[in-house]
């Protein structure tokens, strides 16, 4: 079973523009409104591919109706906690060239109370074996040690933990526990100070993840293992389109290849290629969090992996 835990929840909004010019006004297209954050997004591509998941997240109570209404459209799991916090929106402008912008708002903190019914959830629902992926930003002014708690009990509770996040709430979590961590390029580099991912992977590595998976756009991702292992995975065909959802789907991709999977069976060609595959078909498509089968069957064989020492 794979648990994805969204911190800050979002609206998302999608609007479609055939080019966007800043300064001036647009009318737009809405192409997609859904419940959305990062560990939604995950969820809505294992929802995609039939893989067996509950997604968490702390929403309002004037949201509740639509997050539900729309996880069951989508098949997605929904195990929600109710919070008094006004639900954030995040906008992706999309324009016929496949350039995505996107406006985030900040959101507001979780009381502690909201924090401790997800922790209780992941405490009393996590076996051994299962993943708990924990995936997006924390609202401003959250305790790092609130997230740190709700992992250890994830992984307290016997699950791989994966971590899709950036900045100190991420290094506060491998201070008390390893995990995967999966940031792309640029967020790996503001929590290295290292530019290369390579080097950046080995660092977070050293700092506590018993893997660290950087992801490089169009150029693919590398993983680095605590074992040293260095494999890298990329698209022979780079492709265009809205990479809003890449990066998710590529969480789902991995959170897959670890659920059930000790450590040390982990078959990493395999999880990267199709990781790499899930990630090139979420490009494909004009909102997060969906993917479609078709696409990763005939993206699978376009993938080339290799390994270095």
């Amino acid at each position: 079973m794979i648990f994805t835990l969204t911190p800050n929840p979002a609206l998302d909004i999608t609007y479609a523009v055939p080019r966007l010019h800043v300064g001036e006004s647009h009318r737009v297209s809405v192409t997609g409104t859904h419940a959305g954050g990062k560990g939604l997004n995950v969820a809505g591509v294992l929802a995609c591919m039939g893989v067996d998941h509950v997604a968490i997240a702390p929403v309002g109570e004037r949201q509740r109706a639509f997050f539900t209404e729309d996880a069951a459209q989508r098949g997605i799991r929904l195990r929600l906690v109710e919070s008094p916090v006004s639900m954030r929106r995040s906008v992706a402008v999309l324009t016929t060239d496949g350039q995505a912008t996107v406006l985030n708002e900040q959101g507001d903190p979780q009381p502690e109370d909201v924090w401790e019914e997800m922790t209780a959830i992941v405490r009393a629902s996590a076996r051994p074996g299962d993943v708990l992926a924990v995936s997006g930003s924390l609202p401003p002014s959250t305790s790092d040690d609130l997230l740190a708690a709700l992992c250890q009990a994830g992984v307290d509770a016997g699950a791989e933990l994966v971590v899709d996040g950036r900045g100190r709430w991420v290094t506060e979590v491998l201070r008390q526990t390893p995990a995967l961590v999966k940031p792309n390029a640029s967020e790996a580099a503001a929590m290295t100070g290292i530019d290369d991912p390579t080097r950046a992977a080995h660092q977070l590595v050293a700092d506590g993840a018993w893997a660290a998976l950087i992801s490089r756009g169009a150029d693919g991702l590398v993983l680095v293992t605590e074992e040293g292992r260095v494999i890298e995975a990329r698209p022979r065909t780079p492709g265009a389109g809205n990479a809003t959802g890449a990066g998710d789907a590529l969480t789902a991709a991995i959170a897959t290849g670890l659920d059930g999977t000790p450590r040390s069976e982990v078959d990493w060609p395999e999880v990267l290629r199709v990781g790499v595959a899930w990630s090139a078909a979420a490009v494909r498509q004009t909102v997060a969090g969906v993917i479609d089968r078709t696409d990763v069957d005939a993206l699978l064989d376009d993938v080339e992996v290799t390994e270095r020492s």
